[in-house]
């Protein structure tokens, strides 16, 4: 049970008292250094989160204390870590609070009643759905070819590696249309926080647009400090020989993690891969991510994002996406299929191994977009849809100056020859936005926003840097940063006005 939740007034309140006593040195220091993390934690409202907070914990036994505080403390921490102003160390972090009354005061508590380091991680534990193992336990040994398998070396530089399993974005799908739920999704409650306390408010002041959105989703490679290969115990050591170590059971500080292929860097990693959907505020010039979520470093990203919108639409009810935007990877007939379902407009660069389909006549020449080329081998251009027959029309790029123009006598009429093709020849090529057009290129474009948000989360607030394990510590602080991006963006807009 929680004894006390400290409000946002209350706070407000503590904060104003403990800034009386604070020297010339330290109100200096507060409105210099620490005048933009002050006033992003005040943009911040705990009170949404202690609703969704109150249900993981017991109405009864020990009350726990300082909840907000230590929510604060997050993000805080992120905050100054972002900034260069404390190293991306937890440990470090609740030592330093200890000596340091005007980062305890900003985050609501007095230096002497501060929540020790394992309330940290007590509270990262109550919004993680934790799965029936002992895996993570000190004395748990694993084989020694624990993780060891990797996926294909894909062929050609900077290529992402091939999903082992057939079919498998097929099933997903077919569970997806069907109203199934898709197992294991541990960080749902991670997801539905984030919800809440982080896009809620975002769409409440208008940093999240609440018209139809554009969403982008991508994955990267997230590289975990754990030794892949696991550590013997002491008594291992002493009795047994080099031959037998080799083969011998281990304990492993990450047994969640496994091998990947990055490519970016074109070389196997040992790890994770985080897959996020995000949104860019054209007003703001900023991105801000809505969806976070760690898979299988062997996942492959096709299969990551089938996960992600099933999770966006269970936890994130006032989002409505009108576009969607993705790369190569998620190029396969059922994520199409899953999108027209839903009413949403496929923005997704299209795979060069996957060939011409062959429903398209072979009368008709396209390019790599399935644009039809005309008789001089020049794209042709969207010219309106037949909505009797649902004919898509494309005439000669010259278009009325067709005679005067091109060489090619194709046809007398005015605009030269009309080819018409049906979007049910290929979804996946003919979408409801013609590929190579000015505006498709113009919505494409926001994709980017999902690699920057990725280079946010793991070099501007230093994910890479900081040395923690499992899959659970990643996606919460993963959550963590998520939340200060949004303050970023909120702050913002608030300076901007």
């Amino acid at each position: 049970m929680i004894k006390h939740w400290q409000s946002m007034q209350d706070y407000k309140c503590f904060f104003l008292n403990s800034k009386v006593s604070f020297d010339s040195s330290e109100r200096t220091r507060l409105h210099t250094d620490l005048w933009i993390p002050w006033q992003k934690l005040h943009l911040f409202d705990t009170d949404i989160a202690m609703g969704v907070l109150l249900p993981f914990y017991s109405s009864t036994g020990r009350p726990a204390k300082n909840q907000p505080q230590i929510l604060r403390s997050f993000i805080l921490f992120f905050l100054l870590v972002s900034m260069g102003l404390t190293p991306p160390s937890l440990t470090l972090w609740v030592s330093r609070l200890s000596h340091d009354r005007v980062l305890a005061a900003l985050i609501g508590c007095p230096p002497d009643s501060l929540p020790p380091l394992g309330s940290y991680f007590d509270f990262m534990d109550r919004l993680w759905i934790h799965a029936a193992t002992d895996l993570y336990s000190r004395k748990k040994l694993l084989p020694a070819s624990w993780n060891s398998s990797r996926p294909d070396r894909p062929n050609g530089k900077h290529q992402k590696a091939v999903e082992r399993s057939i079919n498998i974005t097929e099933r997903i799908v077919s569970r997806i249309l069907n109203h199934k739920e898709i197992l294991f999704n541990f960080e749902a409650r991670l997801q539905a926080f984030f919800y809440h306390v982080a896009v809620l408010p975002s769409i409440r002041c208008g940093v999240i647009p609440s018209a139809p959105l554009t969403v982008s989703g991508d994955g990267t490679a997230v590289h975990t400090h754990a030794n892949s290969r696991g550590k013997h115990t002491k008594e291992q050591r002493s009795s047994l020989s080099p031959e037998e170590l080799s083969t011998a059971p281990r304990h492993y500080s990450d047994p969640d993690a496994s091998w990947g292929w990055d490519s970016a860097l074109d070389k196997y990693y040992f790890g994770y891969t985080l897959f996020q959907l995000s949104c860019y505020n054209s007003s703001l010039c900023t991105d801000v991510p809505l969806l976070l979520r760690f898979t299988s470093a062997k996942r492959h990203d096709s299969v990551s994002f089938l996960t992600a919108f099933q999770e966006m639409e269970k936890h994130m009810p006032g989002l409505s996406v009108k576009n969607m935007c993705l790369d190569s990877a998620m190029d396969n007939m059922p994520t199409y299929r899953l999108l027209k379902e839903r009413g949403i407009s496929a923005f997704i660069d299209l795979n060069t191994k996957c060939g011409r389909p062959k429903i398209i006549p072979d009368t008709i020449r396209i390019d790599k977009n399935g644009t039809p080329l005309c008789d001089a081998g020049l794209p042709m251009v969207p010219n309106g849809q037949d909505r009797r027959t649902g004919y898509l029309m494309w005439r000669c790029p010259f278009g009325k100056d067709h005679g005067s123009k091109c060489s090619r006598i194709c046809s007398n009429a005015k605009y030269g020859r009309v080819i018409k093709t049906r979007p049910e020849w290929d979804i996946r090529l003919y979408t409801d936005v013609p590929r190579g057009t000015e505006a498709y290129k113009r919505i494409y474009r926001q994709r980017t926003a999902t690699e920057r948000i990725n280079n946010r989360i793991l070099n501007d607030y230093r994910l890479h840097h900081m040395m923690i394990h499992r899959k659970d510590h990643y996606s919460f602080y993963a959550t963590m940063i998520g939340i200060c991006i949004h303050l970023d963006a909120r702050f913002k807009q608030q300076t901007a006005v």
